[in-house]
C-alpha cells in the first residue's frame, strides 16, 4: 500500500534560487517555487498505514530552512566559495558573485538539482523521522513547478 503527500496542496512547497554549473541554460542563477510530494510505502496496521501529522510537520520545517534563499552546495567540487562573517563569494565557470552570507543556505548536496534536493530530503527525513516497523520504504519527490520533478527512494525496515 502507498499513502501520497501532495505538497502543493498541503503547503510542503518552497522558494529559492540556485544554479547548475555545467548546464547550458541552467548554471545562470535562477529560481523556482518548489513543491515537496511524499509517499510512503507499507502494511497498514489497524487501517493506517502512517499518521503524517508529524511528518508533515518536520518536513515544512525542513523546507522552512531552505526557502527564499540561494542554495549552495557545500561540496566545493563544481563550485568554490569563500564565507565571511556577512557574505558569501561564489565562483564557478568563471562567474563571480558577492552574496549577503543570511541569503545562502549550504546543503550537503552535489548540485543543487530537484535530484539532489529530493535525495538530500529522503535522507533528513530517515534519520529525523521514527518510522514504525510497517512502513518499508519512503520517497520524497522534489518538483521545479507543477508536473516536473525528481524522486528519491529509501527502502526502511529488513
Amino acid at each position: 500500500m502507498m499513502l501520497e503527500i501532495d505538497g502543493w496542496k498541503v503547503g510542503i512547497k518552497f522558494s529559492a534560487s540556485h544554479f547548475v554549473p555545467g548546464h547550458y541554460k541552467c548554471s545562470r542563477l535562477h529560481g523556482h517555487d518548489y513543491g515537496v510530494r511524499v509517499r510512503i510505502y507499507g502494511e497498514p496496521e489497524n487501517c493506517v498505514l502512517y499518521d503524517f501529522v508529524e511528518l508533515k510537520r518536520k518536513l515544512r520545517g525542513i523546507v522552512e530552512e531552505i526557502d527564499h534563499h540561494l542554495i549552495v552546495p557545500k561540496n566545493q567540487e563544481y563550485i568554490r566559495h569563500e564565507i565571511n562573517e556577512d557574505e558569501v563569494k561564489i565562483e564557478f565557470e568563471g562567474k563571480k558573485y558577492s552574496i549577503p552570507r543570511g541569503d545562502v543556505i549550504f546543503l550537503d548536496i552535489k548540485l543543487a538539482t530537484a535530484e539532489e534536493l529530493s535525495r538530500y530530503l529522503a535522507e533528513r527525513i530517515e534519520e529525523e523521522m521514527d518510522f514504525p516497523p510497517n512502513v518499508k520504504g519512503i520517497e520524497i519527490c522534489v518538483d521545479e513547478g507543477p508536473g516536473q520533478g525528481a524522486c528519491h527512494y529509501i527502502p526502511l525496515g529488513d
